[in-house]
């Protein structure tokens, strides 16, 4: 009976490890994640009204903070994220705020003015959603290819892309979905720069209800960094 109850115990405690990240956040996925997403950015509502606020986010997610009290004359609030080094002016009543790419899984502090709060960084985990290396995504390519969708500005796609990809800037990829529906239960692969915007593109895809969406870790600089193959105009 004892060696079955320490079984136990050590079995509790392997569970709960694998479902940590490196940050030490339990994956209690599926996760409900704060705001949400237009135009490429993940909108974050703050109400000077609440003590506290709790944040979650994607890993990958442009996040723009936005003071959600309405009727107030335009107050300036100062933002401040210490341990991403985040420190900016939000504006009541403007959507006109500035954005930051949330790039590291884990739990931030921040403040809006005199408002605290906590903002925490997680990775996208769903059953139809896969993250591959790039000697995985050069594989794949090689063998049965599927549709490659590169999520980069125009400029960044003009320095230099993967042969085939189909060009869909983060930012329009919302509104322009539609122009991938016929690959909606198809395999997609997708790419960025350094696999931060490809995941918040991954997650528009997903909530459209594509069916098998992979995206490139590091990006095209991982890519690049292999060896393997740029096409340049």
């Amino acid at each position: 009976m004892k060696h079955k109850i320490i079984s136990i115990i050590l079995l509790a405690g392997l569970f709960i490890i694998s479902g940590c990240d490196k940050s030490g956040i339990v994956d209690s996925s599926p996760v409900e994640v704060s705001g949400d997403v237009q135009d490429g950015y993940r909108r974050l509502p703050i109400s000077m009204k609440n003590d506290t606020t709790k944040l979650v986010v994607y890993r990958g997610d442009y996040v723009k903070f936005y003071i959600d009290d309405q009727g107030q004359a335009q107050v300036e609030y100062p933002l401040n994220i210490p341990e991403l080094g985040v420190s900016a002016a939000l504006k009541d009543n403007t959507p006109d705020q500035p954005f930051f790419k949330m790039k590291t899984p884990g739990s931030y502090a921040f403040t809006v003015g005199n408002k605290v709060g906590t903002i925490d960084v997680v990775e996208l985990r769903q059953s139809n959603y896969s993250e591959l290396s790039a000697e995985e995504a050069w594989k794949l390519l090689l063998k049965n290819p599927p549709l490659l969708l590169d999520v980069r500005t125009k400029n960044e796609y003009s320095r230099g892309y993967i042969k085939g990809a189909v060009l869909i800037p983060l930012q329009e990829l919302q509104a322009r979905a539609g122009e991938l529906e016929q690959y909606q239960n198809q395999p997609i692969l997708i790419y960025c720069a350094t696999g931060n915007r490809s995941t918040t593109a991954s997650k528009i895809l997903l909530d459209q209800g594509y069916k098998d969406v992979m995206n490139m870790r590091m990006g095209i600089m991982g890519w690049a960094s292999k060896g393997y193959n740029i096409q340049f105009r």
